[in-house]
C-alpha cells in the first residue's frame, strides 16, 4: 500500500501544480456554528468534476509535445484519444475519482464559502472532485455518531473536532493514517498538533489549524485608576499575583462600590474545560493519566488545588463576577465592563465588530514561581479519513494537501488562524512586520500548548470538568469538588476500558 501511494504522490508533485508547502492553521473559535441548514449544497465540488478543466500549462504543454517532430525530423500525424486519456492520467492520478468531506460551518461567510477556492484548486491540480456536506457545529457531531458510527461508506473526509480524535479511534470510526504521512511529514506539525492527533501509538487526525490565548486589558479603565500596565512579552511575562494586585487597585478606583458592574478579571470561557484547565497546567497539572483513563491523583493533586483555590478567591474577593457567564463575556469587555480578560485570537474582531478601541493585549500570565511551566489553551480542527471510506488513497492526499501543503497555505490566507506546522509558525516569528496578537498566539503553540485531556471518554471528562469548574467559582470546597470530579470521571471511563 505505502509504495502504490507514494507512487501516485511522487507523479502528481512532478506534473500538477507544486502540492508542497508546510504552513499552517490556526484557530478555536468558540464553536463556530453558522446557520441552521443540515445540509449544504455540494456545489463548490461541480466546477472541477470534467477532467478538461485541469492546469492550462499543462493542457499547452501537451499540445505542443503532440504537434512536435519525432526523431527523425518528420512531423507527427497526431495522437489518438486514447493516448491522450493517458497523458492525462498520468498527469492528474486521481482524475475521474470521486470523494465526500462533511464539516461544520453553514454558510458563505463560513467554512462553507471560506473553502470553495481551496476546493476549486484541488480539483484543478488533481481532476478529482470534492463534494461537500455542510452543518451546524452541534449537527456534526450528530451527524458523525449516527452515519459512521453507523459504519457507512458514504464519506472519505471528517472534520474532526480536536478533543474527539481518541474517542473516535477507540470506537473505529477512523483509520490510522500512518502509512500516509511519513514521520518527517508528521514532523512538521508543532508537537501539540501531533500529540493531540495521535492515540494508543497511532496517528489518527492531521490539524487543519490550531488556537491560542491572550490576555486582554481595558486600557481605558487601567489609566482611569492611575494603574500602569508593564511592559511584557513571551521571554517575560506578567504573573498572575501582578494581574490580580493591578484588578484589585484599578477596581478601587473605578468602581469602589461595585455598583457599575466592573469585573477585575475574567475569563472568555468561563468554566470551560478548553480555557480553564491550563491554570492547573500553569503549576505543573496534567489534564488526565497517561493512560488516558485515570484522574485520581491528577486532577485532586496540589497543583490543582493550588489553581483552583486562587480562581475561587478571585470571586470570593470580588474581582471576578459570578454574574457572567461564558456567552457574555466578550459583549462585557466590549462594552467596557471588565479590566483584564483570558481570550482568544478572535477577540480582536470582537472588539471591531463593537467598535471597542479602548484595549490592549500580551501574553498570558505566568504564576509567581513558576514562569517555566506555562501552559496556554490549543487545539482545534483536525482531518480524519472514516475507517469505511471507499477512497482513501485520494482522501488522504486531500487531507495532506490541506494540512501541509498548498491548500494549507490558501486556508491561512482566508482565516487568518494560528498555525498548526512549524513552518509557519516560524514564518510569523521571524517576520518583523507580522501581526503582534499571531506572533504571541504562534509562539505559545509551538512552546506552551497543552492538548486537552487525550481519552475516548472526553465527551463525559469535558462535562464533569466544566461542572466542577462552575461549581468551584460558586463556593463549593475546592479539594471536594475535585475529589468529586475524580469520582464521577471514575464511573465514566469504565465503559471505556478494555
Amino acid at each position: 500500500m505505502k509504495k502504490r501511494v507514494a507512487a501516485i504522490l511522487l507523479t502528481a508533485a512532478m506534473t500538477a501544480s507544486a502540492l508542497a508547502g508546510c504552513s499552517g492553521t490556526g484557530q478555536e473559535k468558540e464553536k463556530q456554528a453558522s446557520g441552521t441548514q443540515d445540509t449544504a449544497s455540494a456545489g463548490a465540488a461541480d466546477s472541477g468534476e470534467s477532467q478538461s478543466s485541469g492546469d492550462k500549462s499543462g493542457e499547452s504543454k501537451n499540445g505542443s509535445e503532440n504537434s512536435g517532430e519525432s526523431q527523425d525530423g518528420k512531423e507527427k500525424s497526431g495522437t489518438s484519444d486514447t493516448d491522450d486519456a493517458k497523458s492525462e492520467t498520468a498527469e492528474k492520478p486521481f482524475a475521474g475519482q470521486t470523494i465526500t468531506w462533511v464539516s461544520q460551518g453553514v454558510g458563505d461567510n463560513a467554512w462553507e464559502g471560506q473553502t470553495k477556492p481551496l476546493i476549486e484548486k484541488f480539483q484543478e491540480e488533481t481532476g478529482a472532485t470534492v463534494k461537500t456536506e455542510w452543518y451546524s457545529f452541534n449537527d456534526l457531531f450528530e451527524v458523525i455518531e449516527v452515519k459512521v458510527g453507523s459504519g457507512s461508506s458514504d464519506y472519505d473526509v471528517l472534520s474532526v473536532d480536536v478533543p474527539m480524535v481518541a474517542g473516535y479511534a477507540d470506537r473505529g470510526y477512523l483509520a490510522p493514517m500512518d502509512e500516509y504521512f511519513t514521520e518527517e511529514e508528521k514532523g512538521q506539525f508543532i508537537d501539540s498538533a501531533v500529540t493531540a492527533g495521535t492515540w494508543d501509538g497511532k496517528f489518527y487526525a492531521p490539524a487543519m489549524n490550531t488556537s491560542s490565548q491572550l490576555l486582554w486589558y481595558n486600557k481605558a479603565l487601567l489609566e482611569q485608576a492611575g494603574v500602569e500596565m508593564p511592559e511584557s512579552d513571551t521571554e517575560n511575562r506578567l504573573t498572575w499575583e501582578q494581574v490580580e494586585k493591578m484588578a484589585k487597585d484599578t477596581l478601587a478606583a473605578v468602581d469602589p462600590d461595585g455598583n457599575n458592574g466592573i469585573a477585575g478579571l475574567m475569563f472568555q470561557q468561563v468554566s470551560r474545560t478548553y480555557q480553564m484547565n491550563p491554570l492547573a497546567n500553569s503549576l505543573g497539572g496534567k489534564n488526565i493519566g497517561d493512560d488516558g483513563y485515570g484522574v485520581d491523583g491528577v486532577i485532586n493533586d496540589e497543583s490543582w488545588v493550588k489553581a483552583c483555590t486562587w480562581y475561587q478567591n478571585l470571586y470570593n474577593e470580588g474581582v471576578s463576577l459570578r454574574g457572567i457567564t461564558a456567552d457574555e463575556v466578550t459583549d462585557t469587555f466590549t462594552a467596557g465592563k471588565v479590566v483584564f480578560m483570558v481570550g482568544g485570537t478572535w477577540t480582536e474582531a470582537n472588539c471591531a465588530q463593537k467598535d471597542f478601541k479602548d484595549y490592549g493585549y500580551c501574553p498570558v500570565p505566568a504564576f509567581e514561581g513558576h514562569e517555566d511551566q506555562v501552559g496556554t489553551s490549543t487545539g482545534s480542527w483536525h482531518f480524519g479519513i472514516p475507517a469505511n471510506s471507499q477512497n482513501k488513497d485520494l482522501a488522504a492526499y486531500f487531507i495532506k494537501w490541506l494540512s501541509i501543503g498548498e491548500g494549507n497555505d490558501m486556508w491561512l490566507d482566508i482565516n487568518h488562524d494560528v498555525p498548526s506546522t512549524k513552518a509557519a509558525v516560524d514564518a510569523i516569528l521571524n517576520d518583523d512586520n507580522a501581526d503582534g496578537i499571531m506572533k504571541i498566539a504562534a509562539y505559545e503553540a509551538a512552546n506552551t500548548a497543552v492538548p486537552r485531556a487525550l481519552t475516548p471518554g472526553y465527551t463525559e471528562y469535558d462535562t464533569v470538568i466544566t461542572n466542577t469548574w462552575e461549581d468551584i467559582r460558586n463556593g463549593t470546597e475546592v479539594k471536594t469538588a475535585l475529589d468529586n470530579a475524580v469520582s464521577q470521571i471514575n464511573t465514566a471511563m469504565e465503559k471505556y476500558k478494555k
